[in-house]
């Protein structure tokens, strides 16, 4: 009698909790799209911003990108992944819903919009690291470089469409009311989330006592100084960010505002 040694077959890569999570972060990521553009574009019209308000905008909602994503990362080893990302989702939804709120209340400023995008940074970093260290849960070892690959096209899919998508929107029926359309992808999100059901791993503590958050964040650093590739793909990601953050700081006020 002969005995297999084929692996598992590869439809196990599409498990229903693994199509929950893709479609949880093609949601988010669509949804984003509109507040990408209805945030700027707010401060331009309705606020008046002015340049340096408008590179204040994007400042603060690209720096939790640098401040919380170690933090964020070693919260995803520590504890429970599913009720990260659905807290996220959740906070993500509640700021942007007061944006429309405070519109057509007619109490809109330039310090909310700086605040909400400040809590959608963070929203997206710990959402994001929850969901990659919680992928391994769902596929066989052998089959995550599969899952990686869908989940990572998909939701390039997903952003594309959504910048499409969201400009249109916000085009149609005003910045503000666009937002509505966001705050419903993060609460759908976090519905997709909650109905996964594939139970998660959470890091023992070690032998010698309990770690602390800063320690771990220590240790990342340390490990990233030491490796040059990850260096050089850090490099070259913050060369990308800094232009981009230039283009989306100046797109929006000078094609926005009245010549």
């Amino acid at each position: 009698m002969t005995t297999s040694t084929q692996p598992p077959k590869a439809a196990t890569v599409t498990t229903p909790d693994l199509r929950r999570l893709v479609a949880s972060e093609c949601a988010s990521l669509s949804g984003s799209a509109v507040s990408t553009v209805a945030l700027p574009t707010l401060a331009v019209l309705e606020l008046h911003a002015s340049t340096t308000q408008i590179a204040a905008l994007a400042i603060l909602g690209q720096l939790p990108n640098a401040v919380v994503a170690l933090p964020a990362g070693a919260l995803s080893d520590r504890y429970a992944k599913r009720p990260q990302m659905i807290a996220a989702d959740l906070t993500a939804a509640a700021g942007l819903a007061t944006i429309p709120a405070a519109a057509f209340a007619e109490v809109l400023g330039i310090g909310q919009l700086y605040a909400v995008a400040v809590v959608l940074g963070i929203t997206k970093i710990v959402h994001d690291a929850a969901a990659i260290s919680y992928l391994p849960a769902l596929v066989e070892p052998h089959l995550l470089q599969r899952a990686n690959s869908r989940l990572g096209a998909a939701s390039s899919v997903a952003d594309s469409a959504g910048n499409n998508a969201g400009a249109a929107l916000v085009g149609a029926v005003g910045a503000a009311r666009s937002l509505l359309a966001d705050v419903l992808s993060y609460l759908l999100s976090a519905l997709l989330v909650w109905r996964i059901r594939t139970p998660e791993s959470v890091a023992a503590p070690p032998p010698g006592g309990r770690r602390t958050l800063a320690r771990d964040i220590g240790e990342g650093l340390r490990y990233v100084a030491g490796q040059p590739t990850i260096r050089t793909v850090i490099a070259a990601l913050s060369t990308l960010s800094f232009g981009l953050a230039v283009m989306n700081t100046y797109w929006a006020y000078y094609l926005l505002v009245p010549a």
